[in-house]
């Protein structure tokens, strides 16, 4: 099966916040209650001695800080987005060809060929399939610019 995409933003952030979720999985729910706990309790002992001096200012100001970067980590699709504009994608076409044995795309500077058995990641969600390569290349195909049967096709080969 061949198929031309390109790489839009939606797809690119839709490709990266499937790809957080199902590499991180439980950790990350687990990681993001450690943090908050953390900057509570830095706060905490900023406001439990009896008088704010300087030191206190900036444990609070840390902690803050601490706080605002595990937030972040619940809503990744901001931060995606603004990289999106780093990674040179927008207006770039690449060509797959997708067979039993694996896949190939094809770009205007690079080709990336992968078996099944070298991928470590694959996920779908309703924008975007997602495969990941022992290499840790993701590869993003935005279902938009695949008909349904090449969408199944594609399902039944990556093993979703």
């Amino acid at each position: 099966m061949r198929f031309e995409y390109e790489i839009g933003p939606e797809e690119y952030v839709a490709s990266q916040v499937l790809y957080f979720k199902l590499s991180s999985g439980r950790k990350r729910l687990r990681n993001i209650v450690i943090g908050i706990l953390l900057g509570v309790f830095l706060i905490l002992v900023a406001l439990s001695r009896g008088d704010f001096r300087w030191d206190d200012f900036f444990l609070v100001s840390v902690a803050i800080w601490w706080l605002y970067a595990v937030f972040q980590n619940l809503f990744p699709s901001r931060y995606y987005r603004r990289a999106y504009r780093t990674q040179d994608l927008a207006g770039k076409k690449f060509q797959a060809n997708v067979n039993a044995d694996g896949f190939e795309v094809v770009g205007d500077d690079c080709t990336w060929g992968v078996r099944w058995t070298g991928a470590r990641v694959k996920g779908e969600n309703d924008k975007v399939f997602i495969i990941c390569s022992n290499g840790g290349t993701i590869f993003m195909f935005g279902k938009k610019y695949l008909t349904e049967q090449q969408q199944q096709e594609l399902h039944r080969l990556a093993g979703l």
